[in-house]
């Protein structure tokens, strides 16, 4: 992981002289391997260089083209390099060394816009394009990596952090008040994938490309899983066999790194079956001994996660790194330390149980790390599997399923859907109705002020009918492909990596290959269903990979996170009054908090130490403790 910045005056006007220079200084721990820079009058780029492949090495950024007509910055890595090197050199392209930069490059100069469907990885770049006075850029398909802008009157300016766009004097920081809100309520806080918590400064949402021109910035989606075509297989064996073999090709193009490679394990299916892939297919992508880390619950001869890690690093081929709950102080302290630097607040509360995984492996010295995100994306979960079976037996299935795994509700949920499908539409439009009358909202949104809350309400949810209303006529394949572009994927990218570039760890996602969600997408309904067995597809494609008793393990998993966060509040509450302190979050929050519902809320919490209630005033006193570190506003006086 790296960063890029730049800046572009369309209006004519000289770039300040020390300004890129201030922006990639805001963003120096993402470049430990060095900063380069690139300035032609009114265009200015920037480049922080964490060389984590062999390729890397020798690469240069900015990097410009033959002609000098193009210059390119990016952040990530490309995993279609062989393909696409391929591609180029059959066309007669001459590239001068193996870096991924240079193929970027080429690729565009060839293809132009249309080179971003054609180059795969994890991955943001930018090309400013002297002839055509034109700067665009493309953000993968499952927004591995991400950025920031600011599109002004005659100017346009990006940067990795949004600490490299506020070191810019002309921008002034003013609070986004609606994605504040969204970010309170945990109902709302993917739903926007543009806003930021700053007015003006923007993200540009995965799988989508940015034209900017002396006309302005436009944006639009290059990648759209939802038209895919279901794909044909004799049976779901041949099946699972397609599916392993493009999951070995995930995994094989992330083994690029210049030292040791790791695997966050948390004894589920989805990193066990990294693991087992690297171990049993491909065990000359590691020249050295594999690191895994782990977060285990403090009892950890209970967890049954525990019990599958230990089988799963039995092999002398393996360094385990385990992580519990009893952790010291320093490191708790560590982490809030860095809340104030931040882009935004959401890093805080999401992204513990990451800090600790990623602190592990850079004590580890272990840079690039492979992670299970995007796993249960492939498949469905229960209550989809049921509301997608079309055969009575494919519903006994998924009701097997739901019992061997110990999932509840099914029955409840099958007569309510069968009610729906006979109930006449007016009364349908009533039932909506009432469903958002007495729509019941998290915690955070019981505790604002009525009126702020009934709004925020009422408007997301029309938002998402407006955006639902828009969609083409629904499939199977375009239900399950909006499980990839509704943000949900993208948000967590967001939060993992704005908290591994503050341990200098490079995290690597096999399953948010956008081969590997096209392969899902296309799948047939019954591979993807929760019938018989959850992620039945999967289990099978690592039955001879992986110890049985871990392929076929009924219990689908607790993740041990909540242990790990109901810590962090106690250690806070108990440790960091600067942070933890009703007065100053009344003071700062007051407009949409109502203060009585809080300090009641608040001796409930002091009293029972409950975790969803922990959780949500975590969130209230993280966002007042940012705030008044970002804006001047916030400053109590």
């Amino acid at each position: 992981m790296s960063a890029v910045a730049g800046i572009v005056q369309f209006d004519g006007a000289q770039i300040e002289p020390d300004a890129i220079e201030r922006m990639t200084g805001a963003m120096v721990c993402r470049g430990p391997h060095g900063i380069g820079h690139w300035k032609n009058g009114p265009v200015a780029l920037g480049h922080c260089a964490l060389r984590s492949t062999p390729e890397s090495l020798a690469e240069i950024q900015p990097l410009t083209s033959s002609d000098g007509a193009l210059v390119l910055v990016m952040d990530g890595c490309v995993d279609n390099r062989e393909d696409l090197r391929r591609d180029l050199t059959a066309r007669g392209v001459a590239l001068r060394d193996a870096s991924d930069a240079e193929l970027v490059l080429k690729a565009y100069e060839l293809w132009g816009e249309e080179s971003s469907s054609r180059i795969i990885g994890e991955l943001v770049f930018f090309v400013w394009d002297s002839r055509r006075r034109t700067l665009f850029a493309a953000r993968d398909a499952a927004g591995t990596r991400h950025f920031y802008y600011y599109a002004a009157e005659g100017w346009f300016a990006f940067a990795s952090e949004i600490n490299g766009l506020l070191a810019l004097a002309r921008i002034d920081p003013q609070l986004n008040e609606s994605r504040l809100l969204d970010y309170l309520v945990d109902e709302f806080d993917r739903d926007d994938e543009v806003g930021t918590f700053y007015k003006g400064i923007n993200r540009l949402p995965a799988g989508h490309a940015l034209r900017v021109t002396e006309q302005g910035a436009r944006t639009w989606r290059y990648w759209d899983p939802r038209g895919l075509d279901e794909r044909r297989f004799a049976s779901l064996g041949e099946c699972a066999e397609a599916f392993t073999e493009q999951l070995r090709t995930a995994v094989k193009s992330r083994l690029r790194a210049t030292g040791t490679i790791g695997v966050q394990l948390s004894g589920g299916l989805d990193s066990s079956s990294i693991l087992g892939l690297i171990g049993t297919e491909l065990p000359h992508g590691v020249p050295q001994r594999l690191k895994t880390f782990s977060l285990v619950r403090a009892d950890r001869e209970e967890c049954p996660e525990w019990r599958s890690i230990r089988r799963l690093v039995a092999a002398g081929w393996i360094d385990s790194h385990v992580v519990t709950p009893r952790i010291g102080a320093e490191v708790w302290r560590s982490y809030a330390g860095g809340l104030a630097r931040l882009n935004e607040p959401a890093a805080f509360t999401a992204g513990y149980t990451e800090f600790l995984l990623c602190r592990a492996a850079r004590d580890a010295a272990c840079g690039v790390v492979l992670d299970g995100t995007a796993g249960d994306l492939l498949f469905y979960s229960f209550r989809r599997s049921l509301a997608c079976s079309t055969t009575l037996a494919q519903t006994r299935a998924v009701f097997q399923a739901a019992r061997r795994h110990g999932q509840g509700g099914m029955l409840r949920m099958l007569i309510g859907r069968g009610s729906w499908a006979v109930t006449p539409e007016p009364v349908r439009t009533l039932g909506r109705g009432l469903r958002q009358a007495f729509w019941r909202p998290g915690v955070n949104a019981r505790l604002m002020h009525r009126s702020v809350a009934r709004c925020l309400v009422e408007s997301r949810l029309a938002e998402r009918r407006r955006r639902v209303d828009a969609l083409p006529p629904r499939t199977d394949a375009s239900d399950h492909a909006c499980s990839f572009t509704s943000g949900l994927l993208s948000y967590a990218h967001e939060i993992n990596g704005q908290v591994a570039l503050s341990s200098g760890v490079e995290p690597r996602s096999p399953f948010s290959d956008r081969r590997m969600i096209e392969f899902a997408v296309r799948m047939p309904r019954e591979a993807k269903l929760a019938a018989g067995w959850y992620k039945w597809l999967l289990r099978t494609s690592m039955t001879n990979m992986l110890p049985e008793e871990v392929v076929w393990r009924r219990d689908v998993g607790m993740h041990p996170g909540g242990e790990f966060r109901g810590r962090l509040i106690a250690e806070i509450a108990a440790g960091a009054p600067e942070i933890w302190n009703r007065s100053d979050l009344e003071s700062r929050l007051s407009p949409w908090v109502d203060v009585r519902k809080l300090r009641h809320a608040w001796r409930i919490h002091e009293r029972t130490g409950d975790l969803e209630l922990g959780l949500g005033l975590l969130s209230l006193v993280v966002s007042a403790h940012w705030m008044s570190a970002r804006f001047e506003r916030f400053h109590l006086q």
